[in-house]
């Protein structure tokens, strides 16, 4: 039998989940939110970015299936904790997320950087120069910054200065619209949406962070299955090495 290449790559696709039911496993619930390029709907409605690629990728060589849907970022931990959900991609460990899960290895690298409207934003070399300047800076609730910038954010001066924001996309109409002077973001998501959306331009400030993500599995799950964070840490040092990592990687250049 001869087989199309569209169908080709379905039947591939299909393998892994085979594999997966065929050992009386249940697919892994796994939630996106918008945060382009890494995370975000796709023109059938589906979720797509570099995020959910590289997870599927990930999956496919861990013989897991994933069930992917749609809740704010603020939403996820607390789900995670719940076991309403079992996975949750690009996260930072911290010690308050490992009393609900345990983290796999690192699959990629993510920026944490303060920024604000340019050009009219003064110099910052480091965050304790905020203090005193009665501004507001903005961070998206329930996100867990690495170690370094947590300790920053722990001088109460500069948590007072701290304003949450309830979903991904906020991060840049809070600014333009000034209700905040800054924000603790990854640039990249930032800047792609300020292109998606024509207006003041962005900019870096200061750079405070690049930090390894990665897959923060539920207590609930590895309850039921203590061999899960095994196959998920071979799976990804096997998707590392197909060719079809690069190109997904390609397909997002500067993320």
């Amino acid at each position: 039998m001869k087989l199309h290449r569209r169908h080709a790559c379905l039947f591939a696709l299909t393998l892994p989940a085979a594999r997966a039911l065929g050992e009386g496993h249940a697919p892994l619930r796994i939630a996106w939110s918008d945060y382009p390029p890494f995370q975000g709907r796709g023109e059938n409605g589906q979720p797509q970015g570099l995020d959910v690629e590289l997870l599927e990728l990930i999956a496919q060589e861990a013989g897991e299936t994933l069930v992917w849907s749609r809740r704010p970022w603020a939403r996820q931990v607390p789900d995670i904790a719940q076991g309403e959900l079992d996975l949750m991609g690009s996260a930072t460990p911290s010690p308050e997320r490992q009393a609900f899960g345990e983290f796999t290895q690192a699959y990629r690298q993510e920026r944490v950087a303060l920024m604000a409207l340019g050009p009219e934003a003064p110099p910052v070399r480091r965050l304790a120069d905020l203090k005193g300047r009665g501004v507001r800076v903005g961070f998206i609730r329930g996100v867990t910054f690495p170690a370094a910038v947590r300790q920053a954010l722990e001088d109460p001066e500069l948590a007072a200065l701290l304003v949450p924001l309830y979903a991904n996309d906020l991060t840049l109409s809070a600014l333009r619209g000034r209700r905040v002077e800054y924000v603790i973001d990854d640039p990249v998501t930032l800047l792609h949406r300020a292109e998606r959306h024509p207006g003041e331009p962005l900019k870096v400030v200061l750079e405070l962070a690049v930090s390894p993500v990665h897959i923060f599995v539920s207590r609930h799950v590895l309850q039921q299955r203590p061999e899960l964070l095994k196959r998920l840490n071979q799976g990804v040092q096997r998707a590392r090495q197909r060719p079809q990592w690069q190109q997904v990687l390609a397909r997002y250049p500067g993320a």
